[in-house]
């Protein structure tokens, strides 16, 4: 079965007004400090107040969200419903029937998020952004799996830039890598330093890719702890620069490995 998305479009002056929206630094920020202990009484174990989530989150009645799963996007010219299809990897048609439903004039903002527990009812209360409805993506395509390859980056706290897959995008936006190159960002992140071998066979779906992945790590004799790795599923007819990316990010890039 195909995963499906909620989806989300909208139109922001600008991208800070977009940010500001979807923001939930300062209520997981609360929530790292709270700890989950037994209340005293005392205002620093109180749980963090639900008036702390984005404004995206209010309104369609989440506590949060996971980042790994969420797609924001700010284009800043309007785009049309074949920009959003592509960056949702939805049916064009899928999406035009829903689409259409709406006055859309001017559309720069997507929110796609991939959650079976988010009910269409919650995720239709949307006040600032339009609510399309639920798609499927479309990812289980064999010919363009055969046609991509995996670029690997790890990295430690003491070094990074980032801790989550948004960050990520937002870093690879800015180096003005083509969009249309990426066919998956997976990005893990742990404050404790772990095995890294452990962590790629459990953070890198392709078994024979983390076995290559692993013995190249062994090859680099680099420390065998990290606190973070990176695997960017590239197109394989496009090219990136991994060393300069790893720069970016605070990361050692480890290298290119083709999918099976």
């Amino acid at each position: 079965m195909m995963p499906s998305m909620h989806v989300w479009v909208g139109y922001f002056e600008s991208e800070e007004q977009f940010e500001q929206y979807v923001d939930q630094k300062e209520y997981l920020k609360a929530w790292a400090i709270y700890d989950n202990e037994p209340p005293t009484g005392g205002a620093e174990d109180a749980e963090p107040s639900p008036a702390l989530r984005c404004e995206f989150c209010k309104e369609v009645e989440l506590d949060t969200y996971d980042e790994d799963y969420i797609e924001l996007q700010y284009y800043g010219d309007s785009v049309d419903i074949d920009r959003i299809a592509d960056a949702v990897m939805a049916d064009k048609e899928e999406l035009a029937r829903l689409w259409s439903r709406h006055r859309l004039d001017r559309v720069n903002a997507l929110i796609a998020y991939e959650d079976k527990d988010l009910s269409t009812e919650s995720a239709s209360k949307s006040v600032r952004t339009t609510y399309l409805g639920k798609v499927n993506r479309i990812t289980e395509n064999k010919e363009a799996d055969r046609a991509s390859v995996h670029y690997l980056w790890v990295g430690e706290s003491e070094t990074l830039s980032i801790q989550t897959s948004a960050a990520v995008k937002k870093e690879l936006q800015k180096m003005n890598i083509d969009e249309d190159a990426i066919g998956n960002i997976h990005f893990y992140y742990s404050r404790k330093k772990e095995k890294l071998d452990e962590m790629i066979i459990m953070q890198v779906e392709d078994f024979h890719v983390a076995e290559s992945m692993i013995l190249k790590v062994d090859d680099m004799q680099i420390s065998p702890t990290a606190n973070a790795i990176l695997d960017l599923i590239v197109y394989e007819k496009f090219k990136i620069d991994g060393s300069a990316i790893g720069s970016a990010l605070g990361m050692t890039y480890i290298g290119k490995f083709d999918s099976e």
